[in-house]
């Protein structure tokens, strides 16, 4: 389903919140598993003949969520989609080095001989 949609990053910087009438939907950035050129049924080769698409490739891009989600957002140029691209990956980036990293499982002490 297609709907305009206005995407900004929430203050903590965690979350991409895409702002539609009357709603608000957070992406969890960390649930982000690729942010890739192309739409998302045409992202496979295989697919990308048989789809009648209206919109350029080259000017979409479609970020993969875990659990299979996809979410394609469709630019005015190739150029605008490029500089969309390449911020939300840089800021993925930067959040996963900032996120509270799990404590180290514990070590089991080596049988004595």
């Amino acid at each position: 389903r297609t709907r305009l949609a206005e995407a900004r990053l929430d203050s903590e910087l965690s979350h991409l919140v895409l702002h539609v009438p009357h709603a608000q939907h957070p992406v969890a950035l960390r649930c982000i598993e690729a942010v890739a050129a192309g739409e998302a049924n045409s992202l496979d080769h295989a697919h990308r003949h048989a789809n009648n698409s209206t919109f350029p490739s080259d000017c979409c891009a479609t970020l993969i969520i875990q659990g299979g989600q996809f979410l394609t957002f469709v630019f005015e140029s190739a150029r605008s989609r490029e500089y969309f691209e390449m911020c939300l990956k840089v800021i993925i980036l930067a959040s996963d080095r900032h996120a509270p990293q799990p404590p180290p499982a514990p070590r089991r002490a080596a049988p004595s001989a």
